[in-house]
């Protein structure tokens, strides 16, 4: 979310995975996008203030995300493995693949003082509590960022304030 903008990138439910069935699902504002896979293969935002431009990086499961002046994102779709699988215990069926998203993340222009879950790890003297070399680490803190959906702003750590038409702002 920023400004008056939401955009979705998601892994689509796949029951047995295939490389060559693109699970990815893009949204913008609520309606969902085409990312084409030939020719310049990307969408891009027409008109906006802060340009956003999603395009493939690979056929498909792979895009690049990027927002004028705040992101860039490489994203990928990908299965749980079966390593996985039984290290973490998903005991997942034999129906779902669980196909999820793989994140690299590069902002722009964040403060020191930079929030959230991931957000805080950005900050100059940020120390992990996490525990190092165990299968599946837990940070903890969690109900700093619980939210009653998952567009809501609204959490004990939120700094984010929805704007809305021409200098009107929400408050959180």
């Amino acid at each position: 979310m920023f400004e008056s903008h939401t955009l979705v990138i998601a892994a689509k439910r796949v029951t047995h995975w295939d490389d060559n069935v693109d699970a990815l699902t893009v949204r913008w504002d609520g309606e969902a996008i085409n990312i084409p896979t030939d020719g310049e293969a990307e969408w891009r935002t027409n008109g906006e203030e802060r340009e956003v431009v999603v395009e493939r990086t690979d056929d498909a499961n792979s895009v690049r995300v990027r927002v004028a002046g705040l992101a860039k994102m490489d994203i990928r779709v990908t299965p749980i493995g079966e390593k996985e699988n039984k290290v973490h215990n998903y005991q997942l069926p034999s129906d779902d693949a669980f196909a999820h998203l793989e994140t690299q993340f590069r902002f722009f222009s964040l403060t020191d003082l930079v929030e959230g879950v991931l957000g805080k790890t950005y900050r100059p003297d940020y120390v992990s509590p996490v525990k190092i070399g165990v299968p599946m680490p837990m940070m903890g803190g969690e109900d700093k960022y619980q939210t009653p959906s998952l567009y809501s702003p609204l959490c004990k750590a939120c700094r984010f304030q929805r704007q809305y038409g021409f200098g009107e702002v929400a408050q959180y």
